[in-house]
């Protein structure tokens, strides 16, 4: 099978993007498995491909309704994207529009404020008064980008600037702060039929307006709460229409009740650990459900790993030393040789390491 495979970040050289290393990782890891399985594989730098290919790959942001337009390019050259319709993606990748949808199918969510910027101020200044603490986000983006814990007045303006400062939409989210376990369930989807592949636990670190909110990592697989995980997660998808490719549904666990957040229509960081566990090859799986094959069944897990960002607590020189992964762990992605210097908030690698299940409540990666 040919298969193009087209990671954004790495295409376009934006190696100031906060989410660099994970693109990076998982272009490597993708083109790697899809190798490994016999395909013939293009990596690709535009889109729709300028070779006859017979799958497309997207790993692209949401921001800017970017990996919405990519895939919809795709289709409009009547190529299979393994992600897709592109209409599904518009829906996952917009959080405004996915809180509405998730309303309308009766999906449990945080009390959710849709404000153009011109009303966020007085929005966020009205959900203060009823709630302790909000996230104030742009409706687009991934990696916890232009978010913020909002639980006071005066920090109510800053917020709302930051926010616009990651998004080209005009509009924004004001979201009840659910206090709980963060986890995701990885999906494979294939029209009606869904496939769990994985529920994982997120490292997620959420922050005030002066400060930088960032997805650090998580454990794959995770074993508490997976039922209720799974099942709001298949709802989550269900919700979007028919559907085929790799989702991640963010979710918060709250006195045992799932919370859905957030969908990322396309491959996860996550991934990154659960080809480290998993008995399938992950991104085979894909290409076959988007081929429509039948029969795929949920991967035999056996283990457990962790997938980890290294992010900058201050501005910093990338040298080789900085880089040399700990005991146990592998390097998948980092800025060295692209970029000397990290600033404060900023992802300069990423690690991968498998670990034992007693480890888990011992977890670091420094």
């Amino acid at each position: 099978m040919r298969v193009a495979v087209y990671e954004h970040l790495t295409a376009t050289g934006n190696v100031y993007s906060h989410g660099w290393v994970e693109g990076e990782a998982m272009l490597k890891a993708s083109v790697e498995d899809l190798k490994r399985a016999g395909h013939e594989v293009h990596v690709v730098t535009s889109l729709p491909p300028k070779r006859p290919v017979d799958v497309v790959i997207v790993i692209a942001p949401s921001t800017g309704r970017l990996i919405y337009s990519l895939a919809k390019v795709c289709e409009d050259e009547g190529l299979t994207v393994i992600d897709s319709p592109s209409s599904a993606i518009f829906l996952a990748s917009d959080k405004a529009l996915l809180y509405r949808n998730l309303e309308l199918h009766g999906i449990k969510a945080p009390r959710t404020t849709i404000s153009s910027f011109d009303e966020a101020l007085d929005d966020l200044i009205e959900a203060l008064s009823e709630l302790d603490k909000v996230v104030v986000k742009p409706a687009d983006g991934d990696g916890c980008m232009g978010i913020s814990v909002v639980s006071s007045v005066e920090e109510a303006s800053m917020a709302i600037r930051k926010a616009k400062q990651s998004t080209r939409l005009p509009y924004l989210v004001i979201q009840e702060f659910i206090d709980g376990l963060n986890l995701s369930v990885n999906v494979l989807a294939q029209g009606d039929y869904l496939i769990p592949l994985s529920v994982n636990l997120q490292r997620v670190l959420l922050r005030g307006p002066s400060d930088y909110s960032t997805y650090i990592g998580g454990v794959v697989p995770y074993f508490e709460h997976t039922k209720a995980a799974i099942e709001s997660a298949l709802k989550t998808i269900r919700s979007l229409g028919p559907v085929k490719g790799f989702f991640g549904v963010d979710l918060v666990i709250r006195s045992g009740e799932p919370y859905a957040i957030e969908v990322n229509p396309r491959l996860t960081a996550s991934y990154l650990a659960l080809r480290e566990v998993s008995k399938v090859n992950i991104v085979d799986m894909a290409v076959k459900a988007a081929l429509g094959v039948e029969g795929l069944e949920p991967p035999v897990i056996e283990g457990v790993a962790i997938v980890e960002k290294a992010i900058a607590e201050r501005d910093l020189v990338v040298k080789d030393d900085l880089l040399k992964p700990p005991q146990g762990a592998k390097l998948l992605s980092s800025i060295a040789g692209r970029r000397s210097v990290a600033k404060r908030g900023d992802a300069y690698a990423l690690y991968v390491m498998r670990v034992e299940e007693r480890e888990l409540h011992a977890l670091a990666i420094t």
